[in-house]
């Protein structure tokens, strides 16, 4: 109690914090805590983009079909219905011995015309083409799945990287936190020893500025603190004013190998596999379009009611029905260079998928050099800046030793707690930028979402 009575009297004493920040200092330990998984879970579960694109996949997966590809029997009934009324004048043919002896006959009324036919198509054949576009079908379906995997792949990484910026102010809090307590410590003791007369009153204004300058850091460090959490709240489209702890003892992965990043990303990478679902795609519209050098043969049977009452002719009543059956063949003998052109552009658009994958493949691989280049010097130097921290807490305890014996000044005491300050925000930023290369690497190898 005693310490955070410290804390809050300092904020209070130098100008600089309001209460309701001064509380939180104190407040931090009270909040609930949000893991990571539990960040991931929710971001996926209310990520619209995920949900928009899970209505693409569905619609993909409703359209493998036979149907859709024009290998199923199709039912079509068609009818009709006319009504007229007419004048006519007919002239008969003359039987009799005198020719023209036949007077006109002049007819009049309605017209009546029904008829009603349901038809079976039975495809047999149509040059492989129903085949290759139910496999263009199954392949749309599975790039789908591809694109939903790269979205979601998409809001794990905002995700970590949002909650992984959170924890590391987090971190960089209670180390401004700890510096700021340490020097209100030295205000505290030169503003007691200027009451002695063991102090002059430039030491205990330095101090002072240097407790000032501790808490606007503190303070600034704050406010970067809350937008990162507001980001984080956006991303997993929670309330912007939640408020939460996170987890910063977060464990390193071990140490990754890059050929077998590599050899990952290149049978796993979400990118690369849509690349070659673009290739398949394109190899099928080549056996489409290669399908118009063989015949269609397509079967057909119906049966047709026919009834027609006139009573302006001399056919007054005809009705006709029956069943139907046959083969329809069909050849395109010459289609002006159409289907040429349409096999030509088939087989063009096929050599430019594999160029593209060629090209991203290489890209890919460029990208993941770098990632595992920034991956292995954030180990490095993060393991550097470990083994020093030791020497400027050693440092920093002699200095402090050696200032309250009077063999050192406040100026060295503060370079001395500057450096160790500096020291420990090096680590704390370094370990999450490992972890930050880390998901990147996981991202590119295809083993994020696994």
């Amino acid at each position: 109690m005693m310490y955070i009575h410290k804390l809050v009297t300092i904020l209070l004493l130098v100008g600089i914090a309001t209460v309701g920040f001064a509380q939180n200092l104190t407040d931090t330990t009270t909040k609930s805590l949000l893991t990571l998984e539990e960040a991931i879970n929710i971001a996926l579960e209310k990520n619209y983009d995920i949900r928009l694109e899970r209505y693409q996949a569905e619609r993909s997966q409703n359209n493998v079909s036979r149907a859709l590809s024009g290998q199923m029997p199709t039912l079509d009934l068609n009818g009709s219905y006319e009504w007229g009324y007419a004048n006519a004048e007919v002239q008969t043919l003359s039987l009799g011995p005198q020719e023209g002896s036949n007077p006109p006959l002049e007819l009049e009324g309605t017209a009546n015309t029904f008829s009603v036919q349901p038809q079976i198509n039975v495809p047999i054949f149509q040059g492989f083409r129903g085949k290759y576009r139910y496999k263009q079908l199954e392949n749309a379906q599975q790039m789908s799945d591809l694109q939903l995997t790269g979205v979601i792949e998409q809001a794990i990484v905002n995700t970590v990287s949002a909650y992984l910026e959170v924890a590391r102010l987090q971190s960089q809090l209670s180390i401004d936190q700890e510096n700021l307590a340490i020097s209100y410590d030295r205000w505290l003791r030169a503003k007691e020893d200027a009451q002695f007369g063991a102090s002059n009153s430039l030491r205990r204004l330095q101090a002072e500025v240097d407790a000032k300058t501790d808490s606007a850091n503190y303070r600034n460090t704050q406010l970067t603190y809350q937008n990162s959490l507001r980001n984080l709240n956006l991303i997993m489209n929670q309330p912007l004013a939640d408020e939460y702890r996170v987890r910063e003892d977060m464990q390193l992965s071990e140490e990754l190998d890059y050929e077998s990043l590599l050899s990952e990303m290149r049978a796993n990478n979400t990118q690369l596999l849509l690349t070659q679902r673009g290739i398949d795609n394109a190899a099928y519209e080549v056996k489409i379009a290669e399908a118009s050098l063989f015949p269609s043969l397509q079967g057909y049977a119906n049966y047709s009611y026919y009834n027609s009452e006139d009573e302006a002719n001399f056919l007054r009543s005809n009705v006709a029905y029956g069943p139907n059956a046959g083969i329809t063949l069909q050849y395109s003998v010459f289609s002006g260079g159409a289907n040429k052109i349409q096999r030509q552009n088939a087989r063009v658009s096929l050599e430019e998928q594999k160029t593209a994958q060629q090209s991203t493949e290489l890209t890919l691989e460029k990208e993941l050099r770098n990632a595992y280049a920034q991956y292995a010097n954030n180990k490095e130097q993060l393991r550097i800046e470990e083994s020093n921290v030791m020497t400027f807490e050693r440092n920093y305890e002699k200095t402090y030793e050696d200032f309250k014996l009077g063999l050192v000044g406040a100026s060295d005491l503060r370079i001395a707690q500057l450096n160790l300050s500096a020291a420990k925000n090096r680590i704390n930023n370094l370990t999450y930028a490992v972890k930050q290369s880390e998901i990147r690497l996981l991202q590119l190898s295809g083993r994020l979402t696994q």
